[in-house]
């Protein structure tokens, strides 16, 4: 009798996933299943939750909230560099805003030279 049942009986799968956050495992059929949920990118994660009730544990919500914390570190260690960065800039600008007066004095001194050099030369070539 046994025998006629095994013939008649099929095995099911039973496939079973792990959980791409918390790393548990995940039934996915059978007559014991876990709730689970798959993203776009086939990403799997489970969720233990009574109808009516706020979740026990969802692992898709705790993964998109540490991909919105790393995002905004990222973006707030970007503003901190880009405020350095502007900030060592401005430093450079007023150093040498500060040493433009000597330098300014001195192209002015080296240019009056210059043209004394070339008043010279003229006068030496026409005497009069």
């Amino acid at each position: 009798m046994e025998a006629f049942f095994y013939k008649f009986m099929r095995k099911k799968k039973i496939f079973a996933r792990k959980c791409d956050w918390c790393k548990s495992e995940i039934i996915l059929n059978g007559p014991d299943t876990d709730s689970y949920v798959v993203t776009a990118e086939w990403k799997y994660f489970c969720i233990n939750q009574r109808p009516g009730k706020p979740a026990e544990k969802d692992c898709m919500a705790d993964y998109l909230n540490n991909i919105k914390e790393k995002l905004y570190e990222r973006t707030i260690k970007k503003e901190l560099e880009k405020k350095e960065k502007e900030q060592k800039e401005k430093e450079e600008k007023e150093k040498k805003i500060k040493s433009m007066p000597r330098v300014l004095a001195k192209l002015d001194a080296f240019q009056k030279e210059l043209k004394d050099r070339e008043w010279k030369r003229r006068l030496s070539k026409h005497p009069s």
